[in-house]
């Protein structure tokens, strides 16, 4: 057993990718410079229950940060960032996934409007051929963690790390073994 302190400490991409030898293989050479962005599929990432108020967020933008049961994904805006991204000579996007795939692994964290494994394949095809690098990223940190639904609560258990690691398995197959992966804790200390 390992407690969550030790494991954010450490850090848990270690621990979380050792079961996967492949995973070390790059994909691809390295660009010389690595220039992209970050796109959120998944937004339920923060509250999981209605708030009225939030920091700078206002009125109607208060649902931008609360859990929802349908896909918040405009796929037109998607298209548009994308193509302006290859416009621009970009060659990478960490794509924040959260509740946007219907998992294969943990078909209970889907919502409505949530993608299926073969479309989203398809989708990173199209990427590819853009010239952006996918990056997956799955967010673990208990500030960004709504998305797990129950899971979320179940921190620190065997549960919760045994569908960490599922995910991370998954998702790692679905991008084809990425070069790299964000697990979140970006604003989380031990």
């Amino acid at each position: 057993r390992i407690s969550r302190r030790a494991l954010v400490k450490t850090g848990w991409a270690a621990a979380a990718v050792s079961p996967l030898p492949d995973l070390a293989k790059a994909q691809q050479v390295a660009p010389p410079l690595m220039w992209g962005a970050l796109l959120h599929m998944g937004t339920n990432m923060w509250s999981d229950v209605p708030v009225t108020s939030w920091g700078p967020f206002k009125g109607e933008q208060l649902s931008l940060v609360c859990q929802a049961d349908h896909l918040r994904f405009d796929e037109k805006v998607w298209q548009t960032l994308t193509a302006r991204m290859q416009a621009a000579k970009m060659n990478l996007v960490v794509i924040d996934l959260g509740e946007a795939l219907q998992y294969e692994s943990h078909p209970e964290l889907a919502v409505k409007g949530s993608w299926t494994v073969e479309s989203f394949r398809k989708e990173l095809v199209r990427l590819r051929a853009l010239g952006l690098e996918p990056i997956p990223k799955l967010n673990f940190s208990t500030a960004h963690d709504t998305w797990l639904k129950e899971y979320g609560r179940q921190v620190s258990t065997p549960r919760y790390y045994q569908v960490c690691g599922d995910l991370v398995r998954e998702v790692c197959a679905i991008f084809d073994q990425p070069r790299f992966f964000h697990l979140g804790y970006d604003e989380e200390t031990a």
